[in-house]
């Protein structure tokens, strides 16, 4: 038995209507401001969370004949199982661009993601003969406060590269499907590629299309309503971009061919009871988006007959039905390619076993799905601004949606401050999730940077307490107590972080650094050594090696240990130069 395929009212056919240039580029033009307007304050921001391994501690790329080592290689010093080439090299140009000043580095996440704003804009004139209904959409997508992570945190850009690409890729189809000229369809399969380069979850590109073509937008082919004929057409167009997709992914599982995955704690049942939740939540920071954070407090679900499991998924069910029938009643497809626009983004991170129980669900995941909200937004403005609806209503729904889009902005706008810096970021989070591991270590780890030892110590021992197994707090601790000196203690907790995660580098070398405070040289070395074998570009790695070669009285192995710092991480040359003032007998083997 099949079912036909709702065809499309006339009045809702989902082309582009040519509107004047004048009003198509007043529509841009208030999606890019809109989009630029609310971050303007991150500006003055700073790096946060892991900006300073991604950001300030990635190798510099030069000279620039070395760019093709970002696709064939894993990058130096990411022991993450990230094959992100594109991202990358992002980031290099940016290091190129900026340095350190971090103002620029948050001047480019901004324009990149007022560009992806304006590619929502070219693409959701497709689901809209009226210019003004899809800039409504648009504008929701430019200032909607879920793009907060991805925008204020410059190594959350992946999300808003990865959805240049795509929406470029999925705006470059339609107009091929439009007017067919080979070189349109050619850089729609290159732009898809490159957001797959940019970011995995770009994969759901040639089911996007092929989704597309199924519910006919753009509808550009006559007398396919029947729905095999549909199914044929969708795999003609979707084919090319799932060929390019699984080429991509075949290079990055050579790339990664021997990097070690990070354990991971949320097994695949687990992760499957949890998923309802879990969407249920992303519904609500859709269309709710308050008391935003880096973490959050969302249970892992471990049993079928839990309420966490039962309600939600009741929910989702009900709000499926009730969708299914008022598509079916209003023969509205374009609802369904809003339900399309929100789910499939999130497909790839709902497979919580990628992921740990602390770190499993954000609001970056949203960036795309967002769209979703547009379209709707969009319908509501189509539909309410019909003469015969202005005539009933007035203009009160319009200025509803007005004040919505503008509730959004604003709530972008305070919503992003915690991003300024990382006590306040992780302040944020240890208050809206307090029973979050990593928000509380992250928040403890900002106090010992800050030089608060004792206080973070404390918070480090309370996590333990709840978390004795926990990785990342048992290596904290190690740390504030070797550098309150309680080198005993260090040495238990760092051993016990090696245990739980040997392959990590910090760990060795602050363990072989608590060995060399001990004069236990021999253990110093090895330690130190392990380290620079995980991370040879590790900062300050080989420096620490030429203290403990310098204690067993080797100052040719300390000059050429030195000589490597500097070869890897010149910017340290003021700590080396001080080292060689205070030992005299390396100037007798510099060479």
């Amino acid at each position: 038995m099949t079912f036909p395929v709702p065809q499309i009212e006339p009045s809702l056919e989902p082309s582009v209507q040519q509107p004047g240039r004048q009003s198509a580029l007043i529509a841009y033009l208030a999606v890019f401001c809109a989009a630029v307007l609310v971050y303007l304050p991150t500006l003055s921001y700073g790096f946060v969370y892991d900006d300073d391994v991604q950001v300030a501690g990635m190798p510099l790329l030069k000279p620039w004949h070395r760019l093709p080592g970002y696709f064939a290689h894993p990058i130096p010093g990411f022991i993450a199982h990230y094959y992100r080439p594109l991202f990358f090299l992002w980031l290099d140009m940016n290091r190129h661009v900026w340095g350190p000043r971090a103002w620029g580095w948050h001047l480019s996440s901004v324009l990149l993601h007022a560009a992806a704003a304006l590619l929502a804009l070219a693409v959701l004139r497709r689901y809209f003969t009226d210019i003004r209904w899809a800039g409504i959409g648009a504008l929701v997508f430019a200032v909607h406060p879920a793009h907060v992570e991805s925008v204020a945190w410059i190594s959350g850009g992946t999300d808003a590269l990865m959805s240049v690409g795509l929406l470029g890729s999925l705006f470059l189809w339609m107009k091929a499907r439009e007017s067919s000229p080979a070189w349109k369809q050619g850089a729609a399969l290159v732009s898809g590629g490159l957001a797959v380069l940019a970011k995995e979850t770009a994969v759901v590109l040639p089911l996007i299309i092929f989704l597309h073509v199924v519910v006919g937008i753009p509808r550009t082919e006559v007398g396919s309503g029947k729905l095999r004929g549909r199914l044929a057409a969708a795999l003609r167009q979707s084919v090319p971009y799932l060929l390019v997709a699984a080429a991509c992914l075949l290079l990055r599982r050579q790339v990664l061919r021997g990097v070690p995955l990070t354990a991971q704690s949320i097994s695949l049942r687990d992760g499957l009871l949890t998923i309802p939740s879990l969407v249920v939540f992303y519904v609500k920071h859709l269309i709710w988006p308050s008391r935003l954070s880096l973490h959050y407090d969302l249970p892992i679900v471990t049993s079928a007959q839990a309420w966490a499991f039962l309600a939600p998924l009741a929910l989702l069910g009900i709000a499926a039905v009730a969708g299914c029938f008022w598509v079916l009643r209003r023969r509205e497809i374009r609802a369904v390619a809003a339900a399309n626009w929100f789910l499939l983004p999130l497909l790839p991170v709902l497979y919580l076993p990628l992921f740990s129980d602390d770190d499993f669900v954000h609001d970056r995941y949203l960036y795309l799905s967002v769209l979703a909200l547009s379209i709707v937004t969009g319908l509501l403005a189509e539909y309410f601004g019909k003469p015969e609806m202005q005539k009933k209503t007035g203009i009160v729904p319009m200025a509803i949606l007005s004040a919505a889009v503008v509730s959004l902005a604003l709530g972008t706008v305070v919503q992003a401050r915690p991003w300024k810096n990382n006590l306040s970021l992780y302040t944020n989070a240890v208050r809206i999730a307090p029973k979050n591991m990593l928000a509380r270590n992250n928040l403890a780890r900002e106090y010992a940077f800050e030089g608060y030892y004792s206080e973070a110590a404390e918070m480090f021992r309370e996590i333990l307490v709840v978390r004795p197994t926990m990785w990342l707090a048992n290596y904290n601790y190690g740390f504030v107590n070797y550098r309150l000196g309680n080198f005993a203690l260090a040495e238990r907790y760092l051993l016990e972080a090696i245990r739980i995660n040997p392959d990590d580098a910090d760990e060795h070398i602050c363990l072989g650094t608590t060995y060399l405070k001990q004069g236990r040289l021999a253990e110093a070395e090895q330690q130190v050594r392990t380290g620079i074998v995980r991370k040879p570009d590790g900062a300050g790695y080989h420096l620490a090696l030429a203290f403990v070669l310098l204690a067993q009285g080797n100052p040719e192995g300390a000059q050429e240990e030195l000589q490597q710092e500097l070869l890897y991480h010149p910017e340290n040359a003021g700590a080396v130069a001080r080292v060689r003032a205070a030992n005299p007998q390396l100037n007798n083997t510099a060479r």
